[in-house]
């Protein structure tokens, strides 16, 4: 039973980032995203206070946060636990991002500050956007994508579902990734990539003695 309030979805280190964009939010005066408590998921590690969490699953209709990073473990909850007790997941956006509501196509959605989604873009469901990211004007996202931190993609991409895009990762204007994409940190992808692939560019460090 909660009091009231949101109940997060994870217990491990993203939960606690999402929790701070849920205090900035009541901080600028949207009381219901308080946050009641959380419910741990099996397998993360818990870095969070016994008291702060659920004992068993929220009851049907609560408003949730699903805070995961895994696109694969997300899509597992959203199909399983989400749907199975009729849970209310709610859309979260920054009060210090730039996003219009009518861009947000579906729902459980986290968008953190400094982020910008352009004009016309539009988002499916439960995409997380971390911090300083954007998404170009025009574009199409799909659903249970996760963005790292400065990700960053042009006009008219289109970007399927249950993709992990690492920390820092560009995507040039008229693009599409496909859907159940990994892409590693760094990437600047300029031409389209078939789904269901994990994405590479193999380097070789080379440490040389100065001195």
């Amino acid at each position: 039973m909660t009091d009231g309030g949101l109940v997060v979805i994870g217990a491990g280190t993203f939960a606690v980032e999402v929790t701070r964009y849920l205090d900035d939010l009541v901080a600028a005066g949207h009381d219901d995203h308080r946050v009641a408590r959380h419910l741990a998921v099996a397998g993360e590690a818990v870095h969070l206070p016994a008291e702060a969490l659920e004992k068993s699953p929220p009851e049907p209709g609560t408003r949730v946060v699903l805070a995961l990073t895994d696109p694969v473990e997300r899509r597992r909850l959203i199909d399983g636990l989400l749907a199975e007790y009729g849970l209310d997941a709610i859309n979260v956006v920054h009060p210090a991002a730039r996003v219009d509501p009518a861009q947000l196509l579906g729902v459980g959605n986290i968008i953190g500050p400094d982020c910008y989604i352009g004009t016309d873009a539009v988002l499916g469901g439960f995409n997380v956007i971390h911090y300083h990211c954007s998404v170009g004007h025009h574009s199409r996202v799909g659903s249970n994508n996760f963005f790292a931190p400065n990700f960053h993609c042009g006009s008219d991409v289109r970007i399927g579902d249950d993709n992990f895009f690492g920390l820092s990762c560009t995507v040039a204007p008229g693009v599409d990734t496909g859907g159940g994409g990994r892409f590693q940190a760094g990437l600047t992808l300029f031409e389209n990539v078939p789904s269901g692939h994990t994405h590479l560019a193999p380097s070789r460090i080379k440490s040389i003695k100065t001195s």
